[in-house]
C-alpha cells in the first residue's frame, strides 16, 4: 500500500478529487499548470510555500512525557531517542494504549469525518516457545481535522512479552475512502477490535486468529486504490541505550508527523490541565502537527 507521502503530485491530484477534496487538488493542478515538469514530483518533494500540508511529511518525530520533572501542570517532553530504558523490562508483559490522537489536518473534506485504520505490529515473545511471533491488530477510528475522535486510551496490546532484544512497535494509519463498505466498518466496531489484544494464553487462546483477520482487514484494504497510508510510525525498542533507538520504559510516547529539525524538544510540554502539547512561549495554543501519543505500562495480573 502506498503512503501518500510518496504520491506523484499527478497521483495525489487524481486521489484527492476521488475523496472530494477539491481545494487540496485545485492546489497542485495550479502547480502542475504552471511548472508541468514537477508532475511527476513526490508530493513529499514539494515546497510548503507551493502545498503546505502537514500530511505530505513522511517523517516523524518522536517525544517521551517526562512526568518526574513535572512543574505547575506541565511535563516537559524528552527525545525517545536518547533517553534511558528501563532494564527491568527484559522479558516481561506490557500493554500498549492509544492515548490522544490530534489531527492538525489529514486528506478529504475539511470539515468532514474522516474514517481512519489504525494497523498495529509488534514483536512478542510467547511463554515456552522456541521464538518470536509477530502480532498485528487493527481499530477503526472517526476522526476530524483541527481535532481528534471520541476514542482515547483504547487498549491495544495487553501482556506483549518484551524480547530480551527489545521490540518493533509499528503503527500506520490508513484512510479508508470507500464508506460502501458497510460491512468492513461494523466488523471494525465490534468488540474485538475495540477491546486490545489479550495476549496471555489463558484468556485469549486465539491470538493468531485475530492477527489473521487483522492481517485480512489490511490487505483488503490495501486493494483499493484509494485507500492510502496518512501516518507511518515505526519505533525500534532497546535496552542497549543506542542513539536513534527508542529506550523502551513505562510512560507515554508522542509520534509527531513533523520533520525532526524544526521540533525542539526543550521548547514543548504537556499541559495536564488540558491534555494538549503545547509551546512554553504560548504562541500557540496547541502542537500543530498531527500527533498520536501512546502509554506503555507493565502488565498486573488480575487475582
Amino acid at each position: 500500500m502506498n503512503n501518500i507521502s510518496d504520491l506523484s503530485l499527478k497521483e495525489m491530484k487524481k486521489f484527492l478529487s476521488d475523496i472530494g477534496d477539491k481545494d487540496g487538488a485545485k492546489e497542485i493542478k495550479k502547480i502542475i499548470k504552471e511548472n508541468p515538469e514537477k508532475a511527476d514530483m513526490k508530493v513529499s518533494e514539494t515546497m510548503d510555500t507551493q502545498f503546505n500540508q502537514v500530511w505530505k511529511i513522511k517523517e516523524h518525530s518522536y517525544g517521551f512525557l517526562d512526568v518526574d520533572n513535572e512543574k505547575d501542570g506541565k511535563i516537559p517532553i524528552v527525545n525517545a531517542l536518547t533517553m534511558d530504558a528501563d532494564l527491568s523490562l527484559k522479558g516481561e508483559r506490557i500493554n500498549i494504549r492509544i492515548g490522544n490522537i490530534y489531527i492538525e489536518r489529514y486528506p478529504g473534506i475539511f470539515g468532514g469525518d474522516h474514517e481512519v485504520l489504525f494497523e498495529f505490529k509488534a514483536k512478542h515473545s510467547p511463554e515456552g516457545d522456541s521464538g518470536d511471533e509477530s502480532i498485528q491488530y487493527t481499530q477503526k477510528y472517526t476522526l476530524r481535522n483541527k481535532g481528534g475522535g471520541g476514542k482515547s486510551g483504547l487498549s491495544v496490546m495487553q501482556g506483549l512479552r518484551v524480547p530480551n532484544n527489545g521490540i518493533d512497535f509499528y503503527l500506520n494509519t490508513i484512510y479508508l475512502s470507500n464508506k460502501n463498505e458497510e460491512k468492513l466498518l461494523s466488523f471494525l466496531e465490534s468488540g474485538i477490535f475495540t477491546s486490545g489484544l489479550e495476549l496471555i494464553a489463558a484468556v485469549n487462546p486465539v491470538v493468531r486468529q485475530v492477527s489473521g483477520y487483522a492481517a485480512g482487514i489490511t490487505q483488503y484494504v490495501s486493494d483499493e486504490k484509494k485507500s492510502k497510508i496518512i501516518q507511518e510510525i515505526g519505533l525500534g525498542f532497546d535496552f542497549a541505550g543506542n542513539t536513534e533507538v527508542a529506550s523502551l520504559k513505562n510512560g507515554t510516547y508522542v509520534a509527531i508527523q513533523a520533520p525532526r529539525q524544526v521540533l525542539n524538544w526543550s521548547e514543548w510540554y504537556y499541559d495536564t490541565d488540558n491534555s494538549l502539547i503545547k509551546p512554553y512561549d504560548d504562541s500557540l495554543e496547541r502542537m500543530p502537527y498531527n500527533h498520536i501519543t501512546f502509554v506503555v505500562s507493565k502488565y498486573e495480573n488480575e487475582e
